[in-house]
């Protein structure tokens, strides 16, 4: 028996080989994130992800998985770590959530993760449109006043 064909844009992989599976996501009000291109680190070892699925063979063994995104002020948005075991032909899923708030930590792990962040976001749309709606009372408070 065969083993079967690798995909054609692909090497083959050596027998015992693992695979992390990455899936990296943000919600849909950080739509401004899908800009940034999120940087996976493994083992020290650094590399521009996507958004999405990111498959990566890895050798079995202990491997430390970091994941950020560049950005100005901070200099790295969400960073999560997570120290995963892969056995010769596993394929791990794991799950990154980046935060809806700059200053929160991304979720890192089994999904589905946490949308970290998503008091501080709540708040800050929740403090001008509380305003908006005074200002809306005010005026007809105002237009009532002069009938």
């Amino acid at each position: 028996m065969f083993p079967p064909p690798a995909p054609w844009n692909q090497p083959p992989q050596p027998p015992g080989q693992a695979h992390l599976v990455l899936d990296v996501k943000r919600h849909w009000l950080g739509f401004a994130l899908a800009m940034i291109t999120p940087m996976i680190v493994i083992n020290g070892h650094a590399m521009p992800g996507r958004w999405g699925v990111n498959p990566i063979p890895l050798p079995p063994g202990q491997h430390h998985l970091h994941v950020h995104l560049p950005y100005i002020l901070p200099t790295r948005i969400g960073p999560a770590d997570l120290t995963v075991w892969l056995q010769p032909g596993m394929a791990l899923n794991v799950e990154y959530r980046a935060p809806l708030w700059a200053y929160s930590r991304g979720s890192l792990g089994p999904a589905p993760q946490p949308w970290n962040g998503l008091g501080c976001m709540i708040a800050l749309l929740a403090i001008p449109v509380g305003m908006l709606l005074i200002v809306l009372a005010w005026i007809l408070m105002m237009f009532l006043a002069a009938l």
